[in-house]
């Protein structure tokens, strides 16, 4: 168990860095581009992962699902980048022309239950990375004045809340919350996700930008919302993986798995705290 939390610790502290010195260098150079091309690349990945681990359901999503996802991504940062809503408008006709592309190569071969599972493997998998991973890029640019902290508070709650219930499951976990998708999780480390969540999230409101929108009083509240959001993003890929009788999307990282397997809590939380934002601001307004 030491060795496997060192290597945690270790690419866990490696991919804090990551993300601190990209937003740090965007902010020298003026430009969000870091962050776009970081989303691009991760969705890209975590597609090729999906790809390769549905396999088994039948024919389904392949390179075409990569390149779709991708070029998704790309457009929607470079249109908050270039500040060209033109970019933004081609967004939802790519989603169209993609699932037309599925639909018709579902009729080149019989009819099937395989080949259903794989039109719907198909569907899943773009609404699942590039549309709800797409949220993780409008918190850093929706609001110039908190975009970095909003994009670092995506980052940090869904890993954070990640790590505290790791290791207080690790600590004192005995009692198993739903063996049957994810049989790691326990009641101590849920506990140990709320309450490092609430202590993330104060953290952001008393010393970020983040504190204009989220008075430190609340922050508590949204901080135990949000882990029940991570919580939930992290069981919806252990029910993923086990369907496709896989235990990790990948051997990218030792102790950690595949790209999916890093990205699977942000990629939920993130519609939430862009949510989350845009009501306090809105009650701030009226405030």
């Amino acid at each position: 168990m030491a060795d496997s939390v060192k290597v945690r610790t270790a690419i866990g502290a490696c991919l804090i860095a990551a993300i601190v010195g990209l937003l740090t260098l965007d902010r020298m150079t003026g430009h969000g581009w870091g962050v776009v091309i970081l989303c691009t690349a991760l969705t890209a990945a975590g597609l090729r992962e999906y790809t390769l681990m549905t396999a088994s359901m039948g024919p389904g999503p392949g390179w075409s699902l990569v390149l779709a996802g991708a070029t998704y991504t790309a457009l929607k940062g470079a249109g908050y980048e270039l500040g060209d809503a033109r970019l933004h408008a081609l967004l939802a006709p790519l989603a169209v022309l993609y699932a037309y592309a599925v639909f018709f190569a579902c009729l080149r071969g019989s009819p099937g239950l395989p080949r259903f599972q794989g039109l719907t493997a198909a569907a899943f998998g773009f609404f699942y990375l590039p549309f709800l991973g797409g949220y993780a890029l409008e918190a850093r640019f929706v609001d110039p004045g908190v975009g970095e902290a909003a994009f670092f508070y995506v980052v940090a709650i869904a890993k954070g809340t990640d790590i505290c219930a790791y290791f207080a499951g690790k600590a004192m976990g005995r009692t198993k919350v739903v063996p049957s998708v994810s049989p790691g999780k326990t009641q101590a480390g849920f506990v140990g996700a709320v309450v490092g969540a609430a202590l993330i999230t104060c953290a952001f409101s008393a010393w970020s930008s983040l504190g204009t929108l989220i008075p430190l009083p609340l922050a508590p509240g949204i901080g135990i919302v949000m882990s029940l959001v991570v919580i939930s993003g992290d069981l919806i890929e252990s029910f993923m993986k086990r369907s496709a009788a896989v235990k990790d999307s990948a051997r990218l990282l030792p102790g950690f798995g595949g790209v999916l397997d890093v990205v699977d809590s942000v990629v939920i939380a993130a519609p939430v705290v862009v949510w989350t934002l845009a009501l306090l601001r809105r009650m701030a307004h009226f405030g």
